[in-house]
């Protein structure tokens, strides 16, 4: 497949998101400003879109790895962003004076790889220390990763892919996403999108650990989370947590009980 045929598939992936109803979601992805020092935070929108749609939030070329102290890992596959191509003519401007313009004749494509497909020195945007029970998210088969955003969350739970990205370094956005985690082992697949009771659990389990693990966490938080929710679902705070109150019991039980054979073992 040569340049042109490749920016051609870069711009009908565009196409699709439209297509599919889905480019609101990745338009505002997308303008959400990046973490300062990240290539991409200087790429037009329609490249910052298929970031998007390539499922990561920071990608760069292969030298851009390198000299960041990244290696590529090994059967890695690139995607392409759109280069364009110029080209410098003269024109006459309104006083008759012939100027120099650049203009936009096409495209190119550059291959460019993920920050989940590379290994190396820390990225600015990672945790110097991981959160405390990121041994159970491994022991439930889950890879933990960091973005610079996701989306218009601060972390979110992919069962299929098996895997919790996080925009925040806060140990109660990843106990939350944990949880869910927890909360589909026991229970089976959960339902797509935000269900009040399914947030509720995971909430209420999130601000159990970071009372055990990070007491010094501000609750105040969880309180406007789960009573937002406890309205979505037409319940007072109180009625709506006492509903799923035995399931987040399971689920810290999920949780503690792999943390607890951890230590045994250890």
């Amino acid at each position: 497949m040569n340049d042109s045929e490749k920016a051609k598939e870069c711009l009908g992936r565009i196409v699709d998101l439209f297509k599919a109803g889905n480019i609101p979601k990745a338009l505002a992805v997308a303008t959400i400003p990046s973490q300062p020092g990240i290539p991409s935070a200087k790429w037009s929108i329609s490249n910052r879109v298929l970031q998007f749609i390539a499922d990561t939030s920071d990608a760069r070329e292969f030298r851009q790895w390198q000299k960041a102290g990244r290696k590529v890992s090994k059967g890695s596959k690139a995607f392409c962003i759109l280069g364009p191509n110029t080209k410098a003519i003269n024109e006459t401007d309104d006083n008759g004076k012939e100027v120099k313009k650049v203009i936009v004749i096409g495209f190119h494509a550059i291959p460019v790889f993920r920050a989940e497909d590379t290994d190396g020195e820390p990225l600015p945007y990672e945790p110097a220390t991981p959160p405390p029970l990121v041994d159970v998210a491994e022991q439930f088969g889950l890879s933990v990763s960091y973005q610079t955003f996701a989306s218009k969350y601060y972390g979110y739970y992919q069962g299929g892919s098996k895997r919790i990205v996080l925009a925040s370094h806060e140990p109660k956005v990843f106990f939350h996403e944990l949880a869910h985690a927890a909360h589909e082992r026991i229970e089976g697949k959960l339902k797509g999108g935000q269900v009040p009771s399914q947030e509720i659990i995971a909430e209420l389990t999130a601000a159990t650990l970071a009372q055990m693990y990070c007491p010094e966490a501000n609750l105040g938080f969880s309180y406007d989370y789960v009573k937002s929710y406890a309205e979505k679902s037409k319940k007072t705070i109180e009625r709506a947590c006492l509903a799923v109150i035995n399931t987040v019991g399971l689920v810290l039980d999920e949780i503690l009980n792999k943390q607890l054979v951890k230590e045994d073992v250890a």
